[in-house]
């Protein structure tokens, strides 16, 4: 027993030992004393940073699948008209309205949940940068619990938000979805008031919804089948 304690100790001072050193180390560190000279306290993450190199670039902004996705939209898709931006945080493109109180808990509860999450593409109307739709493209991943929570909690979002989710598994039905959406928004833009292009968007969202449930019904029928 004291054998342990013993070693207990130890490895606490020496635990302590090298917290001192890389602080000292650090001290000396050109970003520690740039965040110093602008007045803001550093912590443990600041500290790790500065004490080496720990990041590299990412080989692509996308995976392969969704870089041959991104290249059927830029096909189909009227440039002139319109911007595909890939991967957008979730934060960036809702907000929280003044239905809870600004930088309360539950507000804060929201806001973390909502940027954690991102979107495949977002499309936006080219001159005004006004938002489209949001558009996701499933693989076998979001058949897992946390991923189905995540795509139910974004979509009640981009309800609320009155933001157009067209998601699908498929990538040519995902696209003939956003040419079509993309052709009907064009149109209510032309011919219909403001309120019923509201309408028409809820409407669109539902119908592509519930065919969604129908593919998850699809996917989980035959994963279950593959299981047997």
């Amino acid at each position: 027993m004291k054998l342990i304690i013993f070693i207990l100790i130890v490895l606490i001072i020496a635990s302590l030992l090298i917290r001192i050193i890389l602080r000292s180390v650090n001290q000396h560190s050109p970003l520690l004393m740039q965040l110093h000279a602008a007045g803001i306290r550093t912590g443990d993450a600041e500290r790790i940073l500065s004490s080496g190199e720990y990041w590299q670039r990412q080989k692509t902004l996308l995976t392969e699948r969704e870089v041959s996705f991104m290249k059927g939209l830029i096909r189909i898709v009227d440039m002139k008209r319109w911007y595909l931006c890939p991967q957008v945080r979730g934060a960036d493109i809702v907000q929280l309205n003044g239905n809870i109180r600004p930088r309360s808990r539950q507000w804060w509860q929201l806001f973390r949940m909502v940027s954690q999450w991102h979107v495949d593409v977002v499309i936006v109307e080219r001159r005004s940068f006004s938002i489209v739709a949001a558009v996701e493209l499933d693989d076998a991943s979001h058949l897992r619990p946390e991923r189905r929570r995540r795509d139910i909690l974004l979509e009640e979002v981009l309800r609320q938000a009155g933001i157009p989710l067209l998601r699908s598994y498929d990538a040519r039905k995902l696209l003939q979805m956003t040419g079509e959406w993309l052709d009907t928004f064009r149109t209510d833009l032309q011919s219909e008031p403001e309120g019923s292009r509201g309408e028409n968007v809820h409407r669109f969202t539902r119908q592509q919804q519930a065919s969604e449930t129908a593919v998850w019904k699809v996917k989980s029928d035959s994963c279950t089948e593959g299981n047997k």
